[in-house]
Order: C-alpha cells, then structure tokens, then sequence
C-alpha cells in the first residue's frame, strides 16, 4: 500500500478553518503569516483577527505571551500593521503594551485589557499623548490587573492602587464595563475607597462594574451616585462590616448586584 504525503495546501479552505480555530489566535498569525497568498487569505479572517490576548493565566499570575523580542517585533512590524483595522479587542501584558499600542491607530479597537499594571507602567501609558485619543475616543470595555510588589509596605500597596484607579476615568472617558483585579490571588490588597484617595473615580457611562473591595463601606461609596448609570455591580467583599453612615443617591430599580464574600 502506498502511502502519500498531504500538505496544508492540499486541504481544502473549510478543513483548514476547523484546525486553525483549534489553536489560539496569536499562534496561528505568528505561525502562518507571509507562507503564501492563500494562508494569508484565511487567517486575516475576523475569527483570527478581532480579539487578541497576548497573556495567559500561570499558577498565580499572568504572564506575557511574547516569548522573545523576535516574537514580539515580527507582530509589531509584520503581522499588526496588516490586519490592524480588523482588531477590536487587545490582551496586553504591561511590558508590551506601548509596543503593540504604538503600531497602528486601530480605528476599531474598543475592548482593552492592560495585565500587571503597576504605578510606573500606569504612569507611563496614562500620560502618553500618542494612546490618548485611543483610549479616550474609543474604549468602551476595559480590564486591569494592579500588579502589587510584596516589597512594598501595605500603605504604599493602597496609595499605588489608588493613584492608578483614580487616573482610570480621567483617561477612559467612555467607559461602559470596567473590570478591576489585582494580578495575583494571594496576599491581595483590596481597594479602600473614599474621595480623599479617589476624587476622579466616578463615571456617567458605566454600565458594568466588576471589583475588589476591603468592605461594606466601599460597595456604598461606590453606590452613592458617581455611577449613576450603572445597572450591573459585581463585588468580592473583604468585610461585610460597615460602621460608617453614608447617603446613597443612586436609585436601585433593575439594578443587579452580586456581593461575594471571601
């Protein structure tokens, strides 16, 4: 019996689709990008192109996904400016984000989520002019992961959190979801809200909220009309013990909230 040898380029289009949807995004165009005319056709499909997460979850954190600088400067002069008008949704690690950011201007990008963020990576990409008219114009949808260094003690934990919350909606103007979480799950700080530490952290376009806290106190501080649009409230509470009297302004009526105590 003889036995033939089949190449990719003898499957027809609709069994490459299936085997390519097998693999994760970023693999398939580092993979298969400039093979020939045919690949390049196929994996410039949305399915490959509108959502890219360049982070994975790892034991307790997560971890960037550009394995070398080869990697990550191919998708930055290669792959990204070829299909940067398709892109509506980034998973960024700290470290390549102002790489990856600064290649197009991605007219369709409105879904961002920035991993290991910490107060001079916030500083960094917060006040970069160049991302500015991204981040303000288009982002609707945006999740944080605050990347907390064990060496720090834990008031300058809270301050850093707070600098870098507080700047959150000075620069995403357009915010409907937010979703905030610390990198790892051990030995987290939570957030502490009150306006001397969050002046800025407020929004009338909020939809949905998804967060840490340290107590009661903070889910009604987070309740007391600053998103007065907001319908969904996804809480991890710290501390169900609330001492403190606070006036909420902010109706409940087809609201939905959900309060998971850890």
């Amino acid at each position: 019996m003889e036995y033939s040898c089949i190449g990719l380029n003898n499957l027809p289009d609709e069994i490459l689709m299936i085997i390519f949807q097998k693999l994760k995004n970023i693999d398939v165009l580092f993979s298969f990008y400039g093979i020939n005319q045919r690949l390049n056709k196929i994996i410039h499909d949305r399915i490959f192109t509108s959502h890219l997460t360049f982070v994975k979850w790892s034991l307790d954190n997560f971890i960037d996904l550009f394995s070398s600088d080869i990697m990550l400067n191919r998708f930055c002069l290669q792959i990204l400016p070829s299909i940067y008008d398709k892109i509506q949704w980034l998973d960024l690690d700290s470290s390549s984000i102002k790489h990856v950011l600064h290649v197009a201007n991605y007219p369709n990008l409105d879904s961002l989520g920035l991993y290991n963020i910490d107060k001079e990576s916030a500083q960094c990409i917060f006040n970069d002019e160049t991302l500015s008219s991204i981040f303000k114009n288009q982002i609707t949808t945006l999740f944080i992961t605050i990347y907390n260094n064990n060496d720090d003690n834990y008031e300058g934990k809270i301050l850093s959190l707070a600098n870098t919350c507080d700047k959150i909606f000075t620069v995403f103007t357009r915010l409907t979801t937010f979703v905030l979480y610390e990198s790892s799950y051990k030995n987290r700080v939570r957030l502490n809200f009150n306006d001397l530490l969050y002046p800025n952290f407020r929004s009338s376009t909020l939809l949905k909220l998804i967060i840490n806290v340290y107590s009661f106190d903070d889910c009604l501080y987070l309740l007391d009309g600053r998103f007065d649009q907001l319908h969904t409230f996804h809480v991890d509470l710290a501390n169900v013990l609330c001492s403190d009297e606070i006036k909420n302004q902010v109706s409940f009526t087809r609201k939905k909230f959900n309060v998971v105590k850890q």
